[in-house]
Formats: structure tokens, C-alpha cells, sequence
């Protein structure tokens, strides 16, 4: 048994990859720091030279941005100012060997990838407790985002988040399982040209031997795009084309990023509605505005000596007090005078239109 770990030992010493120094990521954190960005209190790595990917914190929105998906818990974001990215090198490439390591200024973390991720449910992984960060390589080239709990987003799924304005990912409506290094239809969700238990020898001319790999390319498929597949059915070659359709995120509860339209109109309690060019389109019967004698057609101009030019203004007056004089402006063939309960002077503009003041009470 001494003699084995002696062995080990020997044939580490021989091809095992040096550990770099904590200084090395130190240096590769002073040569990437720009693309580690705070955005709107939550982090953010630059990903071109204007898209960002922002880190969702709980209970918290973004104000503006292009996709939030759900998967990677990750914002999109078209910045209006240049970004300084840094090189994006593929992750799949390293082995259990190569160093990576999570930039900081002070105490980078510094370990090995532990796998990769079979499915988008789950997250790639690191053999070392993380943080979030920027996952480099000892030569300052990117991984991934680095997340807690040991969890990390490799650059492959990155490169397809930047890819279209919202989130979308490759489905054909089955799920795969491995079995004795072979893979096999294990769930057959949405396709009828598939059966359980067929065996998928081949996608697009290429032999199927890793599930994670088989996955991706359905994740990755361009949208409305064809995969070719040969499976094993009853020991019998068959040949399946199926479109890839866009994976379902309906259980999802994705926040709207279209901006909203703004207001063009508000009610008041009094019982009116006012547009926003503070021209009043209904009013309730028996309500306050009504009883006081404001008619549809009447457009605010003054309340209490406030000139009012938005109906931000007159909801925020209207909110905070009890007692209004309002000047109104009133077409002349909505008169006779008799029908209001006013008591103060009319003012004639001379374009068919009178200016006077109604009492408004809560």
C-alpha cells in the first residue's frame, strides 16, 4: 500500500500542473478589473463591449435591461457606455488538473473545476468552496462566473445567453438517461417520433457518447433549426429529423422588461377623470366633483393659485388637501351659468371659451 501512494505521489510530482500563487490571480484581477463591474448595486461582468451580465439579487429589478432568464438568474443588460471584456476561453477544455481561480483583489480562491453540469437545471461546478466572481484561468482568461456554494456559470452558456434579446433555449420534448455508457430516451415529453428506451446513436453525423454534450446541443440549437438523429429501436436503425421549439419557461414568473407606457390619464377619489392634457373625460354621479359642478369638456388651469401644467401636479395637490378652489375653462355651449354653484366673476376669452372658479370640497 506505501509502495502505491510512493507511486502516486512520483507520477504527480511528474505530471501534475504546478499550483499558482496567490499573486498570479492577484495580477490577472489588476489585469481584469474592468470587466468587474457593480451595476445598480448588483454585480456585473462585462461580457462584449456593451452587454453585461448582471447577478439578480433577491428582491431586486433591474430598471432597464434587455432579458432576465431564469436559469442562469442572470440580467442582460445594452449599456450606452463602452465596456472592457475579458478574454473568453472555453471551459470544457481543462481537465481536473488545471488550475482556476476567483479574482479578488486581497485572497483569490484557487481550486480545480469539479464537472460540468449534465442539464441547464443544475450549475457547473467547482471542487473548492466560492464566491461570486470572475472565474479565470492562471493566464487571465475567462471561465465563468463564479457563484457560492461552489456553483459557477461556464463561458458556454454565457456565449448563448448573449445571443438572442430573450431567453430562450433549444427543446425537442425528450429527456435523455445514460445507462452503461450508452444513452437512451428516458422521458418522452412533447415528440411522437420518439419511444422510451430507443437508443440515440448519433446527432447530425456525430456519435453520441457524453449525456452533458448531447443536452447542450439541444440548448444551444439555433431556434427553428433541424437535428438529425439515428437511434436503435428493436435493433433496428432508424433515421428522426425534429425541429427544435423553444423551451417552455411558462412556470417561470419572468418580470416584464418592456417598458411601460406612461400615464395618460388618472381618476381622483372627488369622482373625476383627468387626461394629461388636464381635460376632465368623466365624472361619477352623485360624487363630489359632480355635486360641485364640474362638467366633461372643462379643462384645469389653476388650483388654489397653483398653475397646473401636468396631472402629476393636480393628483399630488388634490391628495394632499381638503379644500379647492379650481380654475376651470369651459367651452361657451356648455353654459348656461345657472347650473353651477360658483358665486365668483366669469372671464371671457374671447375664443368661445369662459375661465372661472369652482369650490371643491372632500
Amino acid at each position: 500500500m506505501r509502495a502505491l501512494w510512493i507511486f502516486c505521489v512520483f507520477i504527480s510530482l511528474i505530471f501534475g500542473v504546478e499550483r499558482p500563487k496567490k499573486e498570479d490571480f492577484i495580477a490577472c484581477f489588476e489585469r481584469n478589473k474592468a470587466s468587474i463591474l457593480t451595476y445598480e448595486g448588483m454585480s456585473a461582468f462585462a461580457l462584449s463591449e456593451n452587454l453585461l451580465a448582471v447577478l439578480k439579487t433577491p428582491n431586486t429589478k433591474l430598471n432597464k435591461y434587455v432579458k432576465y432568464d431564469p436559469y442562469l438568474n442572470l440580467y442582460l443588460v445594452r449599456t450606452d457606455f463602452s465596456l472592457i471584456p475579458t478574454n473568453m476561453i472555453n471551459e470544457q477544455n481543462l481537465t481536473r488538473n488545471d488550475w482556476v481561480g476567483i479574482l479578488d483583489p486581497v485572497n483569490p480562491q484557487i481550486g480545480h473545476i469539479g464537472y460540468l453540469a449534465d442539464n441547464i437545471n443544475e450549475k457547473d461546478h467547482l471542487d473548492f468552496n466560492s464566491k461570486i466572481g470572475l472565474l479565470n484561468s492562471p493566464c487571465c482568461n475567462m471561465l465563468g462566473i463564479s457563484l457560492d456554494k461552489g456553483d459557477f456559470i461556464g463561458n458556454r452558456y454565457l456565449k448563448h445567453f448573449m445571443k438572442y434579446n430573450d431567453p430562450y433555449w433549444g427543446d425537442i420534448g425528450i429527456d435523455f438517461i445514460q445507462r452503461e455508457n450508452k444513452i437512451y430516451v428516458g422521458v418522452v415529453r412533447k415528440n411522437g417520433q420518439f419511444l422510451v428506451n430507443d437508443e440515440v446513436v448519433s446527432v447530425d453525423g456525430e456519435p453520441v457518447r457524453d449525456l452533458r454534450k448531447l443536452n447542450e446541443k439541444i440548448l444551444f440549437a439555433d431556434r427553428g433549426s433541424t437535428l438529425y438523429f439515428n437511434v436503435l429501436r428493436d435493433n433496428q436503425d432508424l433515421n428522426i429529423s425534429t425541429m427544435v421549439f423553444e423551451k417552455d419557461l411558462s412556470h417561470f414568473k419572468l418580470p416584464d422588461n418592456k417598458p411601460k407606457p406612461p400615464p395618460t390619464s388618472f381618476k381622483s377619489n372627488l369622482g373625476m377623470n383627468v387626461n394629461s392634457a388636464l381635460l376632465i373625460t368623466s365624472i361619477d354621479a352623485n360624487s363630489r366633483a359632480s355635486i360641485a359642478g364640474f362638467m366633461v369638456g372643462d379643462k384645469i388651469l389653476r388650483v388654489n393659485n397653483q398653475i397646473i401644467t401636468d396631472f402629476k401636479t393636480l393628483q399630488d395637490i388634490l391628495a394632499r388637501g381638503n379644500d379647492f378652489n379650481v380654475l376651470i375653462e369651459r367651452k361657451s355651449n356648455k353654459l348656461p351659468l345657472n347650473q353651477f354653484n360658483t358665486g365668483t366673476e366669469l372671464s371671457n376669452t374671447n375664443d368661445g371659451k369662459f375661465q372661472f372658479f369652482i369650490r371643491l370640497t372632500k
